[in-house]
């Protein structure tokens, strides 16, 4: 382990429901540490939002960042469980992967994984990111954005994984306005050789895309014969999983 890092987190984990304030001292005694190597650990912690500094008592809480995290993990476990069922149905129609992704600073996050009984897919697992311009579920999410957040890229940023993958901003742009007329996103061999993806947005109770959907496969069966079908069935299992986090679809 990283020292300073399980220190900083021992530092966090002193406060609970009955332990809201604590003190440097207090601190220092708790951890057996010297009051001058948790003063830095505090002072750490609340520069990046983690603890803050109550006025009345001088004393330290937890911050506001903290919350945050709490939240995304909160909404994380909400959405595996709305998308549940939808996605174990779809993954045994088309026996193929299907995917739960949500996008985190340029990157789309895979928060949930279902597999066709006895057909393992290594990639990608649950919790690995990778850049939201190259997958079916990122081009889904950032067509959800501002327009002034896809100017945010540079043209060096589109790093090409194959040769199908978008690499101009032109392109990005021309792609994310498809995705937002038809309501689906293709990743035709863009991420790997040989696999392709049909993803579609997940929706909250307030109408936010928060989420996308998707199903991968070989290109040649989710870009075959059955692609239309299977688009139907992609945006009907992320349409369920919309209705179960309460959005009126």
């Amino acid at each position: 382990m990283i020292q300073s890092v399980d220190r900083a987190l021992s530092v966090l984990c002193q406060f609970n429901a009955e332990v809201r304030y604590l003190g440097i001292t207090e601190l220092s005694q708790l951890l057996g540490l010297p009051k001058s190597t948790v003063h830095g650990l505090v002072k750490t912690l609340e520069a990046r939002g983690f603890l803050t500094q109550n006025p009345e008592n001088g004393k330290y809480q937890l911050g506001v960042k903290v919350y945050e995290l709490g939240m995304v993990y909160s909404n994380t476990v909400e959405l595996q469980s709305a998308a549940r069922n939808a996605a174990n149905r779809l993954a045994s129609r088309y026996e193929e992967a299907v995917h739960l992704a949500i996008y985190v600073g340029g990157m789309v996050v895979y928060i949930m994984k279902t597999e066709f009984k006895g057909k393992l897919v290594a990639f990608p697992r649950v919790g690995a990111s990778i850049p939201a311009y190259a997958t079916a579920v990122g081009k889904v999410l950032l067509a959800a954005l501002p327009d002034s957040d896809i100017e945010k890229y540079r043209e060096e940023e589109l790093y090409p994984f194959t040769s199908n993958t978008i690499t101009s901003l032109e392109a990005l742009r021309a792609e994310l306005a498809k995705v937002r007329e038809q309501g689906y996103a293709v990743d035709n061999e863009e991420t790997l050789v040989g696999i392709a993806c049909v993803g579609a947005p997940v929706f909250d109770r307030q109408g936010r895309v928060v989420a996308a959907l998707s199903i991968s496969g070989p290109a040649e069966k989710i870009l075959g014969d059955c692609h239309p079908q299977l688009v139907e069935d992609v945006i009907q299992a992320a349409r369920e999983t919309s209705r179960n986090l309460g959005y009126a679809v």
